[in-house]
Formats: C-alpha cells, structure tokens, sequence
C-alpha cells in the first residue's frame, strides 16, 4: 500500500512511478519522512524560470537526443509566438528545493537543447515544495520519491551530492542515446516510470560493448533494437516484443 506522500505523488504526477535505485554511500531511508506539499489541488500556473536557474536531477544525457530536440527548438527561434507555443505545452516539472532552486524531473534533454539554442528561459511547473529541508534531506528525501538518478555517463552510481548544478554541467552518456534511437524506431514504448530510459541504457550497456557504440551506432543502434524486443527484455518498462 503507497504512503501518503507516495500517494500525493501518484495523484500529482500520473505519469510517475515511484521506485528506488540505490547508490553506494548513500542513505536512502528516512524514518521521520517530512511533509511534502503538493500542489495538485491548485490550478496549473506556468512560471517562466531562466534556464541557467534549474537544477538537474541526473548526470547525464544522450547528446544525440538533445541535438534532435535542438533541431525542433530552432525551427521555432524565429517566431516568438510558435516558440512560446512550443514551451507552454512542454512545461518542465520540477520540484522546489533548498533556496528555492528548481530541482528539474523531467525534460533535460529539452532544457539543454534550449539553453544551447541560446533560448533564455523556459516554462515550470512546480508540481511539490521541499523548499523547508536543508539540502541533504532534501536530496535523501527525492531519493526514497525516485526522483534523482545519480548516476554519471558510465551509468556508475555516485553520491546525489555530485550532481551538477546547472545544465550545462550535464554529461554524455552513448547509452542513453542509444535508448532514445531505439524508443524513437519503436523497439519500446514510452512508459510513465521516471528514468526508464536510463534502465534500457544500463540493459545494452550490458550487452553491446562500448566501443561499439562509438564507432558504429547504426551496428549498435540494430543490435539494440533485436535486444529491445527480444523475450530476455520483457521485464524491461514499456517491452513491446515481436
């Protein structure tokens, strides 16, 4: 049975699936959880936030995905109209943190790809406030919610302190790439568990070696897409199969 917070988060944030991964040295439990407020019951309102402003929630990002997203965003640059458009229906969510820093979960590859196409600020939506923890509860705290995923490009675990403070401090990571190819040619479905590309990038991480990625993605690219739909992924989070 979901607690109350886990519940709120359910009701908030449909889409999301809370679930843990654990991270050497890091305490995830917290026997005195602190309140969360939520903000589900309140009418949706957009806060335009510069990009330079939001805290990431991951390490890193596939390079080639954000390129992708950069090609969509600079169609629009020309037209301020079309552009705001675009990031009204593409709000990022984000929690509330410690000095009310925007702790982003969702939609980095979008955010890069903004502030690489020299767009200044983008639009939030604030879905909880934890601004009251100091910023190691807080980070234990969005850890026990599933919301960080502290993991560097090598999809290595590292202590939630290191993660980047802004954006432009995301790195590469080739398999994270590789899970968006396969996902944009259909090999699995987009599923409502956060991070879920990061576990199909640690699933061919596994099984195609690293130097193959680099020196011929399409190779990988095939080799991953057989994988995806392949009976050994079918506990994978949007397995589509055959």
């Amino acid at each position: 049975m979901l607690s109350g917070v886990q519940f709120a988060l359910w009701e908030v944030m449909p889409l999301l699936e809370v679930w843990r991964e654990p991270v050497a040295g890091f305490i995830f439990a917290d026997p005195n959880p602190p309140p969360m407020r939520f903000r589900g019951s309140e009418p949706q309102k957009l806060e335009s936030v510069p990009l330079e402003d939001l805290r990431p929630t991951q390490m890193a990002v596939g390079m080639r995905a954000v390129a992708a997203k950069r090609e969509k965003v600079e169609r629009r640059v020309g037209s301020r109209r079309r552009l705001r458009r675009y990031l009204e229906a593409r709000p990022v969510p984000a929690v509330l943190g410690p000095d009310d820093d925007f702790f982003i979960i969702d939609h980095h590859h979008l955010s890069l790809a903004l502030l690489k196409s020299d767009v200044e600020e983008a639009f939030v939506n604030i879905v909880a406030d934890l601004s009251h923890l100091p910023r190691k509860r807080f980070l234990r705290r969005m850890n026990t919610l599933g919301l960080l995923h502290a993991f560097d490009g090598h999809g290595q675990p590292v202590c939630p302190t290191k993660l980047p403070e802004s954006l432009q401090d995301l790195r590469s990571d080739l398999y994270r790439d590789l899970a968006w190819s396969v996902r944009e040619a259909g090999g699995f479905a987009k599923s409502g568990r956060p991070f879920a590309e990061f576990r199909w990038a640690n699933y061919f991480r596994a099984r195609i070696p690293r130097s193959t990625v680099r020196r011929d993605f399409e190779y990988a690219h095939d080799r991953a897409m057989w994988l995806a739909r392949s009976q050994d992924a079918a506990r994978m989070p949007g397995y589509i199969g055959r």
